[in-house]
């Protein structure tokens, strides 16, 4: 029996994680720069990085540097941040 069921497998679950992901990750099409506009919520941040908690849940640790736009310190508000998409890219949330 060949593995092709398996690889099948593999690629419905990474399309549907990716579908999942893309329901907050908006491509600014506005903008030159390579950004998207991902919908967030602040959790904390330091000198260099922002800890974000998305929709799904996940948490993750944006560089400060990568981030294009304003964010408020309010972490029960709902916003949309701009952020660099190569960034994105390395956390798996961008292809």
């Amino acid at each position: 029996m060949t593995n092709f069921p398996h690889c099948i497998k593999l690629k419905i679950t990474f399309y549907f994680s990716e579908l999942m992901t893309s329901n907050f990750i908006i491509k600014d099409q506005d903008s030159y720069e390579p950004v998207s506009v991902v919908k967030c919520y602040y959790m904390k941040d330091n000198k260099r990085t922002i800890f974000v908690r998305l929709p799904d849940g996940k948490v993750i640790s944006v560089p400060k540097t990568t981030i294009q736009s304003e964010f408020s310190r309010d972490n029960t508000l709902l916003q949309d941040i701009l952020i660099d998409d190569w960034i994105l890219r390395k956390f798996g949330l961008l292809i």
